[in-house]
């Protein structure tokens, strides 16, 4: 890990230099209860608040969180091991998408007008109403993004929040409370504790949390998906990816190189969205794979600002990647990128594994980090079969090819929450596109306004237009309800 915990202190530091940043204390249960407890009286009245106060407050924090740009991309930056960039593209899509929240928020919750059908008398709508307590674990490699989405949504379908972040990532959720503290004049809105599994445990089993967002890992997911079931408690999980990239024999090969590349090793692949898997056709395969190691052999992985690559954050994250790579060793040709081994932090350089066996770690087991393996299909039918075998993650996919058509039927035949045509990752930079998998990449949506919906309770309301006086089908009226139904049924549906 990039944290040490020693009597309840977070002591973080920088995984791509190994140099201490700061430390933080761990929040005790007893903490933790009396801060849900805070959070679950505060929502008995926030819950009433208007969407125009909702987004003032959104709004509010978005502007403060720009005034402190440049502190949190140096903290994202010092936590993970990030690029410049890298931290400034958390803080662009962070902000973009708080925008957009508060602009559809009003029309997103709304009460919706329902049609009553044969029931002419009645009026239906359905309403959209707070849960009171979300409780949220954000991860820590997007330790903003992931962070600020949930929030934002939570706080505008009129919950208040207590969160949980990443141990790895805790300064830069403690900036974040900073400056949501400086922007409203409601601090206990948003509450954060800090700690380990315990203290998140404490979270989700919480009788006064009304619904739980969890990022990260398939396996803890799932440890929270079967304490809500047992607590008939909503969650929400966005978890584990391992994503295939589509080359068909017409694509731009040249463009479908360059995104596999970056779509693979951006964040140093530490995204759940990231490339994972080429499949490419076979007549393309020799050329493809000269195109990628052409591109990998350009990439520099280290600490400096210029170099392409950063650190991996998490120790055993790194452990992992690289028995991916070892094991690969032995029965596939491994194409890696250089690396200084003089550099004292985490680092795996570019790695491209081809054609690896179909039951090897590097193909069942999420990478998260900067490996791509590759494989070729013959046609349409053995793709899907090489897609699907041993691969239960379906959070996205990428399809390179210039036949429109095709690229849709595709995608049709793939189960996953996403798919991008002749491009990588960017669905998730489109803020009305709901966010999510399926299977063991989770459960639930955030973004648009399924994500503010996610954090909602959905309420049925009917209503009479105007009394009868009695209703046909109660019971003083049965003779003339089964005489004037039989004739309805006859004459309306036959």
């Amino acid at each position: 890990m990039s944290v040490r915990i020693k009597n309840d202190i977070l002591y973080i530091f920088n995984p791509a230099t190994g140099e201490d940043i700061d430390s933080i204390e761990s929040t005790s249960l007893d903490k933790v209860d009396k801060i849900i407890n805070s959070a679950s009286e505060k929502a008995r009245t926030y819950n009433q608040s208007s969407f125009y106060d909702r987004t003032k407050i959104i709004n509010n924090f978005r502007k403060a969180l720009v005034s402190n740009m440049d502190d949190f991309i140096d903290i994202i930056c010092k936590e993970t091991g990030k690029k410049y960039e890298e931290g400034l593209t958390e803080i662009l899509t962070s902000v973009d998408y708080m925008k957009y929240a508060t602009k559809i928020v009003s029309k997103a919750l709304r009460p919706e007008k329902r049609k009553t059908g044969i029931l002419f008398n009645k009026k239906a709508s359905v309403h959209y109403e707070p849960y009171g307590v979300a409780g949220i674990i954000s991860p820590w490699n997007y330790p903003l993004i992931l962070t600020v989405t949930p929030i934002s949504e939570a706080i505008l379908a009129g919950n208040t929040v207590v969160l949980k972040p990443s141990e790895q990532t805790s300064l830069t959720v403690k900036l974040l409370k900073e400056v949501w503290n400086q922007s409203t004049k409601e601090p206990d809105l948003f509450q954060v504790i800090y700690g380990a599994g315990d203290v998140g445990n404490a979270l989700v089993s919480s009788d006064k949390t009304d619904v739980i967002c969890f990022t990260g890992s398939t396996q803890i997911g799932q440890k929270i998906a079967e304490t809500c079931a047992s607590l008939l408690k909503p969650v929400i999980l966005e978890l584990g990816g391992k994503d295939p990239l589509i080359v068909m024999k017409d694509a731009n090969m040249n463009r479908a190189a360059d995104a596999a590349i970056w779509g693979g090793m951006s964040n140093a692949g530490q995204t759940c969205t990231s490339v994972e898997k080429i499949y490419v056709e076979e007549s393309k395969k020799a050329n493809f794979i000269d195109l990628l190691k052409k591109r990998i052999d350009k990439l520099k992985t280290g600490p400096n600002q210029d170099d392409h690559i950063g650190a991996i954050t998490v120790e055993n994250s790194k452990n992992k990647i690289i028995s991916q790579i070892e094991e690969a060793k032995k029965t596939s040709e491994v194409y890696e990128g250089s690396l200084d081994s003089n550099y004292k932090g985490w680092f795996i350089p570019p790695t491209l594994i081809i054609d690896p066996p179909k039951d090897s770690k590097v193909m069942l087991e999420e990478t998260f980090g900067p490996v791509i393996t590759i494989q070729s299909f013959e046609n349409e039918s053995d793709l899907f079969n090489k897609i699907t075998q041993f691969n239960s993650y379906g959070l996205s996919a990428s399809i390179f090819t210039k036949e429109k058509n095709k690229a849709r039927e595709i995608a049709k035949n793939i189960s996953t929450g996403a798919v991008n045509v002749n491009d990588v990752l960017t669905h998730y930079g489109v803020s009305d596109l709901p966010f999510g998998g399926v299977g063991k990449s989770g459960i639930g949506r955030v973004h648009g306004k399924e994500g503010l919906r996610s954090f909602s309770k959905i309420k049925s309301l009917l209503e009479n237009r105007f009394s009868l006086g009695s209703e046909l089908w109660w019971y003083h009226k049965k003779d003339l309800y089964i005489k004037l139904v039989k004739k309805f049924i006859k004459f309306y549906y036959k």
